[in-house]
C-alpha cells in the first residue's frame, strides 16, 4: 500500500485494515450524536427553506402561470414525500443487511448536494420536481440510517436522552428553515438563501466524513488485544469476530431466523402501537402546521414573518427534549407518551380562544401555543426511543429474530412510513374540517385525536399494562442482565479462538 493510500485511509477511515487518525474521538457518543442530530436539523431546515420561496421561483424563474402556481407547489410538496416513502424502506433493508450505517449516510449527503444544487440553479419545472424528489430521497437516508446508528452506538440507559436531543434538531429545523428562507429571500434574494444552504451542508459533509461507527472503534481495539496476546494470530479471522453492540446481542449457537425482519416487526404488536402513535403525531402537528398560518393571517392580519414566529414557542419548548428523553430512560416511553399526549388535549382545544386583534388575544395565543409545544416535546424522543427498545428488546429475548444483524434501520424505516402517513393524514383532516366547520371544530378534532393517543399510549406502550410480566415486556435490569451474558460468551469465543 503506497503512503498515499495509507494517509488517504487513516484520514477518511474508508479501509478496514488502517487505523483511522482520532479513532477514539472519531467514533465517540459526542461526536455520533452531533452528526445525526446536525444531519436531522439540516434535513427538516432545507425542507423548509423552500416552502416560503417556492411560489415565487415557480412564478418568476420558471414562468408558471399564477393560476397553476399553488397546484405545482403542491405536487412539489407530494413528490418529496414520494421520494421519503420509497427510500425508507430501501435504505432501512440495505443498512441492516450490509451493516455500514456510514455508507449509506455518505450516499444520502451526495443525493442532498445534488437535490440542493438543482433547485439552486435549475429554471425548469420538471427539474424542479426531480430535485425535490432527490431531497425526499436523502431525508429517508437520514431518518433510516441515521436513527439506526443512533441505536447502535448507545445504550438502552441513554438512548432517550439522545432521540431528546435529535427532537431539538428536529423541531429547530422546523422553525428556522421556512423563518430565515422567507427574512434571506426578501433581503439578499434567491441565490443568497441556497448560499446558506450549502453553507450548512459543507459543515454536515465534514462532520458524516469525520465520524466513524462504533464498531469500527471496537474492531481495531479488538485486533490490538490480540495482538498483544497472540502475535501469530491470523488478521482474517479478527476481523470476522462480533464486536459490534448490534452483534453481540446475539449468541453464535442461535438459530437465525429466516423470515424477513420487517415482518417480525409488524407481528409484534408492541411495534405496531408505537407506529400508530407515531402516526398520531403526525397527524396532529401537520395538521396544526397547515391551518394554524391562515388562523393567524385571518385574525390578526399577521403578515408572513408574524405567521413563521407563531412557531417560535414550540421551537424554544424543544429544548426540553432531553429531559423527556431522560424521563423515557428512566420509566420507560409510557407514562412520557401519555403525559404529552393527555395535556397536549385540553392545550389544543382551547386554541379556539383567540378570536380577534387585540394584543391579549395574541399573547394568549402564544401561551397556549408555548403548552402545547411543552407537552409535544414529550412525544417525539419517547416514541422514537420505544421504537429502538422494542427491536432491542425482542433480540435479547431471542437472538437471532432478526437474522444475522438486527433490524434497527427496518424499525426506522416503519417509523418514518408512519410519521409521513400521519403528515398526510394531519393536512387533510385538518383542513377539511376546518373549510367545513371552522377552526373551532378543527381544534376539537384534534384534540380527541390525541385524548385516544393518550388511552393507548397509557394501555400498550412498553407491552399491555396489566400484563406488566408479559411477553412484550422486559425490565431495564433483564436488558442488562442479557446484554452482560452476552458480552461474556463473545469474550470468552474470543479466548478460545485465541489459545487456538
Amino acid at each position: 500500500m503506497t503512503p498515499f493510500a495509507t494517509f488517504i485511509g487513516r484520514v477518511f477511515g474508508l479501509n478496514p485494515k488502517v487505523r483511522p487518525y482520532l479513532l477514539e474521538a472519531r467514533a465517540s457518543g459526542f461526536t455520533i450524536g452531533f452528526t445525526i442530530t446536525l444531519a436531522v436539523f439540516m434535513d427538516i431546515f432545507l425542507y423548509g427553506v423552500i416552502v416560503p420561496i417556492a411560489p415565487f421561483a415557480l412564478a418568476e424563474r420558471m414562468g408558471v402561470p399564477e393560476d397553476r402556481v399553488q397546484k405545482d407547489v403542491s405536487i412539489s410538496v407530494l413528490v418529496y414525500a414520494a421520494g421519503l416513502l420509497a427510500g425508507s424502506p430501501v435504505f432501512g433493508y440495505l443498512c441492516d443487511t450490509y451493516h455500514n450505517r456510514r455508507l449509506f449516510m455518505m450516499i444520502g449527503l451526495v443525493a442532498l448536494a445534488g437535490a440542493t444544487l438543482i433547485l439552486c440553479l435549475t429554471r425548469c419545472l420538471w427539474l424542479f420536481i426531480v430535485g425535490r424528489l432527490v431531497q425526499g430521497v436523502s431525508a429517508a437516508s437520514v431518518w433510516t440510517v441515521g436513527l439506526a446508528l443512533v441505536s447502535d452506538s448507545f445504550s438502552e440507559e441513554h438512548i432517550g436522552k439522545m432521540m431528546g436531543i435529535i427532537g431539538t434538531g428536529m423541531s429547530l429545523g422546523t422553525f428556522l428553515g421556512p423563518f430565515l428562507g422567507g427574512i434571506v429571500y426578501d433581503r439578499a434574494g434567491y441565490y443568497a438563501v441556497f448560499g446558506v444552504c450549502f453553507g450548512i451542508i459543507a459543515v454536515d459533509i465534514f462532520l458524516r466524513f469525520f465520524m466513524l461507527e462504533k464498531k469500527d472503534l471496537y474492531r481495531f481495539q479488538s485486533e490490538s488485544a490480540v495482538a498483544d496476546n497472540e502475535s501469530n494470530v491470523d488478521e482474517s479471522n479478527v476481523a470476522d469476530r462480533v464486536t459490534d453492540k448490534d452483534a453481540s446481542d446475539q449468541s453464535t449457537s442461535a438459530p437465525q431466523s429466516k423470515v424477513p425482519a420487517v415482518i417480525r416487526l409488524l407481528g409484534n404488536k408492541r411495534m405496531l402501537n408505537g407506529l400508530f402513535l407515531t402516526i398520531i403525531i403526525g397527524w396532529v402537528l401537520t395538521g396544526l402546521e397547515t391551518t394554524l398560518p391562515l388562523r393567524a393571517e385571518d385574525i390578526f392580519d399577521f403578515s408572513s414573518l408574524g405567521t413563521g414566529m407563531l412557531f417560535l414557542p414550540i421551537a424554544i419548548t424543544s429544548f426540553l427534549g432531553p429531559l423527556a428523553g431522560w424521563w423515557t430512560d428512566r420509566c420507560g416511553a409510557r407514562w412520557p407518551l401519555a403525559t404529552g399526549f393527555f395535556f397536549s388535549t385540553p392545550f389544543l382545544i382551547i386554541l379556539r380562544l383567540p378570536e380577534d386583534n387585540r394584543t391579549s388575544q395574541i399573547v394568549l395565543m402564544f401561551a397556549l401555543l408555548s403548552l402545547l409545544g411543552l407537552s409535544a416535546s414529550l412525544l417525539i424522543p419517547s416514541v422514537m426511543a420505544e421504537i429502538s427498545v422494542i427491536v432491542f428488546d425482542a433480540e435479547a429475548k431471542q437472538p437471532g429474530i432478526f437474522g444475522k444483524h438486527s433490524a434497527y434501520g427496518q424499525a426506522f424505516a416503519l417509523f418514518n412510513l408512519a410519521y409521513s402517513a400521519g403528515s398526510v393524514f394531519g393536512p387533510l383532516e385538518a383542513g377539511f374540517v376546518a373549510d367545513a366547520d371552522g377552526f373551532g371544530t378543527m381544534a376539537w378534532s384534534l384534540g380527541i385525536i390525541s385524548f385516544v393517543a393518550s388511552v393507548l399510549a397509557i394501555l400498550f406502550t412498553g407491552g399491555y399494562l396489566f400484563n406488566r410480566k408479559g411477553d412484550d415486556n422486559v425490565t431495564q435490569q433483564q436488558q442488562q442482565q442479557q446484554q452482560e451474558e452476552s458480552e461474556i460468551a463473545v469474550v470468552a469465543e474470543e479466548e478460545k479462538g485465541v489459545s487456538v
